[in-house]
């Protein structure tokens, strides 16, 4: 491979080297002649000397002139390039330097914390650049420019760098590096710990005007216990009765741990402490029991004790709890006497009737229970707020009317439900009841074999859609479905194939009708969720409804923290207010939702547990994985190569100045010695 220089203008002055030749071969000694009696032995001795003499002088003119060709050569920096290609002009090159700040970044290192030692890395880098250059500095936050700094401006961005719960795919940093200078030849440096999570090295692709280099930093070994997640089985909350808590929690270390503890604290009060025995790398699923005493926002806090890996140690929620059921009757034309009659009697029930006609007034996620009485049709509109209710937890009873129209069966349809077939009048009896399900969990202790079921006097005959989560509840001797119940999304859509008036059966002076319908009620999901994940888009639909001015603003904050963020309002099509927040949160902690200053509601949001699962690529898997990719991508370890080095090598190739001008010295020094001998 040839040598190359990148100040090839300085060999000129090579011609330097003219002048001590010059002066060697002027260099004329003037002798004075002394007399002796005798010459013989002095004339031998003479000639002896002026051979040594002549000698040493071309030695001397030799060393000067290697020495001062050394010096010359030094000055021009000669180089070989690694790449073969002449690498000396890369003014137009731009320097990408992404870091890293994910939470896995505040891992240890040899030299200190991750993310710390990558800015060093960083600004090391940078400082050995020329004053010309081109920078983009990428993180985790910072995924596009349109623009490029200049080195103190990269300096000062890099500084401002801090741990982010943003993780951001590999491939996806490089193809937004790759999106903002799509034309032009980029330099990237990638300083990682290379986390398989994020690291997805396997979708990499070649690309002729992207070089990069992986800094691979490598993390001290650590273990970890992560909160992971929870969850309420029946997410119905109520004042009084016992709830039950789902917690996960995982180890990801190689012993198992023993008595870990859990507190659950609820409005910064200690409500309840738990402990869990997890084996090695493995999770576990522990049930936290307690109560609610009041009503109204709750905003509640889990956590556990780890180091030092400690962002995944807690875990916020927050829910509503509520002293009464609300219930929504939509009525084709009269009231529903008997359902009245029933929650009216109940102070924990709260029933509100209107007419179909009225739908635009109501949001029906303030409801745990919408009927459907004797609703003759269903318009598209009205279709699409249903689906969305349901779909969102809610629970949905449809007493038919004596007429049906297809926009009913089509609604049932798109919900995989049961179709309303012709009317059978022949008069049946349930005789079939199915304890077992849910919505009877608690009720019935032993139900005889020949208790005295309800009578049917006629009744709808159900189809039988493909739907894996059908469930017929009250069936006649015939197997003909009387009572069905239907999952869709998150919530149940219970059907009856009978009207409840005298004419249909006499279920309404029964007493299976009254923990039917309570149970029902109690079957809701649609309390929205108990917390959101940092990092993702999400939406918070706002359970009350309210009527706002254009001019007022919604607000997600907490005081204590000093976080006040405006989100994006959206009108859903089921009357309902979204509120959408994009990457506006960046701290996990419990929120409330505000409009002039009134506490609407309680939002909690929590960093992403995708960095919990500590497991990183070491530096040859790394090499095996892009081996494919050719001489476009190589990895440098930090603990063994100077950035600013390794920069200037594959800018400029293996330089070799240094040893021309040890080559130089030596000269200098032999010419030093060899002056010093005696002729």
């Amino acid at each position: 491979m040839s040598l190359h220089f990148l100040h090839p203008n300085y060999l000129w002055f090579l011609f330097i080297l003219l002048i001590p030749i010059i002066i060697h071969l002027f260099n004329f000694k003037h002798y004075k002649k002394i007399f002796f009696s005798n010459l013989r032995f002095l004339q031998d001795l003479n000639t002896e000397n002026k051979r040594k003499s002549k000698l040493k002088n071309l030695l001397v003119l030799l060393l000067r002139i290697l020495a001062l060709s050394c010096i010359i050569i030094a000055f021009s920096q000669p180089y070989i390039p690694i790449s073969g290609e002449n690498l000396s002009n890369k003014s137009n090159e731009l320097i990408n330097i992404y870091l890293d700040n994910s939470f896995s970044m505040n891992g240890k290192t040899e030299k200190g914390k991750a993310l710390e030692v990558a800015k060093n890395h960083a600004f090391e880098l940078i400082k050995s650049l020329p004053d010309y250059a081109k920078i983009r500095i990428y993180s985790n936050d910072i995924q596009h420019y349109s623009t490029s700094l200049n080195k103190n401006q990269a300096i000062a961005r890099i500084q401002k760098i801090a741990p982010s719960p943003n993780s951001l795919k590999l491939s996806k940093t490089l193809a937004n590096i790759r999106l903002d200078s799509p034309f032009e030849k980029a330099q990237v440096y990638v300083l990682s710990d290379f986390q398989k999570s994020q690291a997805d090295l396997e979708k990499l692709q070649k690309d002729s005007l992207l070089n990069v280099d992986f800094i691979h930093l490598q993390l001290q070994a650590t273990n970890n216990l992560v909160l992971d997640s929870c969850w309420f089985e029946k997410p119905i909350h109520f004042t009084g009765p016992q709830k039950e808590l789902s917690v996960k929690i995982s180890n990801h270390s190689n012993k198992d741990l023993k008595n870990i503890p859990i507190q659950l604290t609820v409005n910064d009060s200690l409500k309840t402490v738990g402990s869990i025995d997890i084996n090695k790398n493995s999770s576990q699923i522990t049930k936290l029991r307690y109560s609610d005493r009041q009503s109204g926002f709750v905003q509640a806090k889990l956590s556990i004790e780890d180091y030092p890996i400690i962002y995944d140690n807690t875990l916020y929620f927050s829910y509503r709890t509520n002293n009464v059921n609300s219930i929504l009757s939509i009525n084709q034309k009269s009231e529903n006497q008997y359902i009245n009659k029933l929650f009216a009697s109940d102070k924990n029930f709260k029933i509100k009737n209107i007419n179909k006609t009225q739908l635009h007034n109501e949001t029906f996620s303030e409801f745990q229970l919408i009927v459907l009485n004797e609703i003759e049709g269903i318009e598209s509109g009205f279709k699409q707020s249903l689906q969305t209710y349901l779909q969102n937890g809610g629970s949905v009873l449809f007493i038919p009317n004596e007429q049906i129209k297809a926009s009913v069966n089509l609604f049932l349809s798109d919900v995989l439900a049961p179709n309303y077939l012709e009317i059978d009048s022949t008069q049946q009896r349930i005789s079939r009841l199915e304890t077992k399900t849910n919505l009877y969990q608690g009720v019935f202790q032993d139900l005889k074999d020949n208790a005295r079921l309800p009578d049917i006097y006629k009744f709808y005959k159900l189809s039988t859609p493909s739907n894996p989560t059908l469930e017929s509840i009250w069936l006649t001797a015939g197997s003909e479905k009387l009572f069905t119940k239907i999952q869709y999304g998150k919530g149940q859509l219970y059907q009856f194939s009978m009207n409840l008036n005298g004419e249909w059966t006499n279920l309404i002076t029964h007493p299976i009708l009254v923990p039917t319908l309570i149970n029902l009620s109690k079957t809701s999901t649609n309390s929205g969720k108990i917390y959101h994940q940092i990092g993702k888009n999400n939406t918070i639909e706002l359970i009350s409804s309210f009527n706002s001015n254009i001019d007022e603003q919604f607000h997600i904050k907490n005081d204590q923290i000093g976080i006040d963020i405006i989100p994006l309002k959206i009108n859903s099509s089921n009357h309902s207010t979204q509120l959408r927040i994009v990457d506006q949160l960046r701290l996990s902690e419990n929120y409330v939702v505000t409009l002039n200053d009134s506490i609407l509601q309680t939002c909690s949001f929590n960093y992403p547990r995708n960095e919990s699962e500590i497991s990183y690529y070491e530096k040859l898997e790394i090499e095996t994985k892009i081996k494919a990719l050719d001489e476009n991508y190589s990895v440098i370890s930090s603990k063994k190569m100077k950035l600013s080095k390794f920069y200037n090598e594959k800018r400029e190739g293996r330089q070799y100045w240094r040893i021309f001008i040890l080559l130089a010295l030596t000269f200098f020094l032999t010419e030093g010695i060899l002056k010093s001998l005696k002729s």
